[in-house]
């Protein structure tokens, strides 16, 4: 009798300090895992909103750069993280869909984090160099079909959304072209500025001082609407292909069994920042969109790309497909 009624008291104990804990949350610095180098379009994200977030949790918050495996190896070391509330992915969804759909090696899955919120998304780009014959999309198509296999095209790398975006361009219009992997949108820029190849497929953050200057035309967007930073080019949506094109987006999670309370705190606070008129300036101003999801929205939005992501990895016989 004595055992049990200890057993009851430890659990009503329990129950009693979890909410507790989370009311108390944060008592010390927030630890953010970036898992890319410093400079590319989610660190430039997340420092933009660091001080805003950081004072709607009352807490510092530490931006820890932790790049390799193309993400993975940052987004491991937060799936294993204690799920406290002070070590968080600070992230791209491709990294929770892409990532585990197509290399073999990454052994985290999506149930390993708990959704905070997504707050932004940097629009994909399908780009020619300024001077090309192609003048819309339609033609550079026209020209893709008349010379199969021979138009080439330059992606941030093999499994990166640029690299999916353009294999999705290809089956929605039936072309087939030659794929040219670099190391990041920068290089792609690069590769199209220099004439190494036909086409570029990259982050629109990544190009749009070259979009403005007039060096690069931009031929379509990922976004569902017009941008902006861009509203005479055109979107995939436009040209009756809504699901042919994927968003980088910029979004927070912490380790998979975090307690809901701090999930919570966290998500209210995420909310709060981007309510912030000079963090929603901020993050425009480099060429993102500001559009706040909460942890059920995200979570949906996930489940929308993976669908994408995992019929296309099947086609293309990447990673554990």
């Amino acid at each position: 009798m004595r055992r049990l009624l200890a057993v009851i008291v430890t659990l009503v104990a329990l129950t009693i300090a979890l909410p507790v804990a989370a009311q108390q949350y944060p008592t010390r610095p927030v630890e953010l895992i970036i898992p890319f180098a410093t400079g590319g379009p989610t660190d430039t994200a997340f420092r933009i909103i660091q001080p805003q977030l950081a004072a709607s949790l009352g807490q510092p918050i530490v931006l820890i750069n932790k790049a390799g495996g193309g993400g993975a190896v940052g987004m491991d070391l937060v799936a294993k993280a204690k799920p406290d509330g002070y070590t968080l992915a600070a992230t791209v969804r491709s990294t929770v869909t892409i990532l585990p759909a197509t290399q073999p090696d990454v052994t985290y899955k999506l149930a390993d984090f708990a959704a905070v919120g997504a707050f932004a998304f940097d629009s994909g780009v399908i780009l020619v160099k300024s001077g090309a014959p192609w003048k819309t999309l339609e033609e550079l198509v026209d020209h893709m079909k008349k010379n199969p296999g021979k138009v080439t095209y330059g992606s941030a790398g093999l499994g990166t959304n640029s690299y999916f975006n353009m294999e999705l361009l290809q089956q929605a219009y039936g072309v087939t072209l030659a794929h040219v992997p670099f190391g990041g949108s920068g290089p792609v820029k690069n590769a199209v500025l220099g004439g190494h190849v036909v086409v570029g497929a990259a982050s629109l953050s990544a190009v749009l001082s070259v979009v403005r200057s007039g060096d690069i035309l931009p031929l379509a967007t990922s976004a569902t609407k017009r941008l902006a930073v861009a509203p005479n080019v055109p979107t995939m949506t436009e040209k009756g292909h809504p699901d042919a094109s994927l968003s980088t987006w910029m979004e927070l999670y912490a380790p998979g069994k975090t307690p809901k309370p701090i999930v919570d705190r966290l998500s209210a606070a995420l909310e709060k920042t981007m309510k912030d008129p000079a963090a929603v300036a901020a993050i425009e101003k480099a060429g993102m969109t500001v559009e706040h999801h909460d942890p059920a929205g995200t979570l949906k939005l996930v489940e929308r790309e993976n669908e994408v992501v995992l019929r296309l990895a099947k086609k293309l016989n990447l990673g554990k497909q």
